[in-house]
């Protein structure tokens, strides 16, 4: 099917598409920029500023993901995610449309502006503020999500637990710890070492706030961009309720987050000490589901930090 086609079912009334690439970072889906002309002004009001001032057909950008239609499911999850982002008060894409079409599965969202360069010290800061301040007005006892979502391609269950413990213990650690023994790629110095963790997890995780935050749960440096507003989006989450620190599982891997994030992050909201060793723990739980999507050479990765969290619970007894 045409892309003309697809964005009228989409859209609901024809557009002309006057052009359409490419967009880096779309590893499980297909995604790209396209930029439609014939779209009335009232027809999308909340996106009238992506309308191109430099362009006398008022053309407007939009992103469209696809996939084969079995990846329905995970769409509707990350437009959902992305719209409790957005009601809390985070930037992240409008959703316009979700659904499967044919074969195939399509997500229509906002084209947000990527700015010239890299971000400064000062934009990493005003990140790390907007990430405290969407998790300080969102601060309460739920605990996991209504439903349980995707950590990229990967099933995330999110079914609450009695305590926070339990539930990184079971859904988190526990989950891609199974995914690994029937997949095969469980080496048993580290199926041993995790399920230490697992035993100890109310131990390990002790000093923490005791309440849970709306977590955007993917935060890799490809999951957000600073916009050419000045503001930092976030996109491809994987939400959902949880203790603010499990968002440095991914940041302190592959976040490419400088001083200044954390520095703006607890300027609003300061982490409790311990937070960097209690955040190995959630480094481990997206090594676990590398491990699990990408085969084992993050196998070695994996023991390495959960040696290094075991080492606490030794230091300890």
């Amino acid at each position: 099917m045409s892309v003309h086609s697809v964005l009228q079912q989409l859209l609901g009334q024809p557009v002309t598409v006057r052009s359409q690439r490419p967009l880096s970072g779309g590893c499980i889906s297909e995604v790209s920029q396209i930029d439609v002309v014939g779209l009335p002004a009232h027809a999308l009001p909340t996106l009238d500023h992506g309308r191109s001032a430099n362009e006398p057909d008022g053309a407007v950008s939009l992103v469209l993901k696809q996939n084969d239609q079995a990846m329905l499911n995970n769409f509707q999850c990350e437009a959902e995610g992305l719209a409790a982002i957005r009601s809390a008060g985070m930037t992240a894409p409008e959703i316009i449309s979700c659904q499967a079409i044919g074969d195939r599965a399509y997500l229509l969202m906002q084209y947000l502006r990527p700015a010239a360069g890299g971000m400064s010290e000062r934009c990493e800061f005003d990140f790390g503020r907007d990430l405290a301040t969407l998790h300080q007005q969102t601060a309460g006892d739920q605990m996991g999500w209504h439903q349980d979502n995707y950590l990229g391609a990967s099933l995330q269950p999110n079914q609450p637990c009695e305590t926070w413990a339990s539930f990184v213990a079971k859904r988190r650690i526990g989950f891609q710890l199974k995914l690994a023994q029937n997949h095969g790629l469980l080496d048993h110095r580290l199926r041993r070492a995790c399920q230490v963790i697992m035993q100890n997890m109310s131990q390990l995780l002790a000093g923490r706030d005791p309440v849970q935050c709306l977590l955007h749960g993917d935060l890799w440096s490809g999951n957000y961009l600073l916009t050419e507003s000045g503001r930092t989006a976030v996109i491809d989450p994987a939400t959902y309720y949880g203790c603010r620190e499990a968002e440095w599982g991914m940041i302190k891997w592959f976040g490419q987050c400088g001083p200044a994030f954390t520095e703006g992050y607890e300027s609003v909201w300061p982490l409790p000490p311990g937070w960097q060793r209690r955040s190995d723990i959630y480094l481990l739980y997206h090594q676990l589901n590398h491990l699990n999507l990408f085969g084992s050479g993050y196998d070695d990765l994996s023991l390495q930090t959960a040696q290094r969290i075991l080492s606490g619970v030794r230091e300890s007894l």
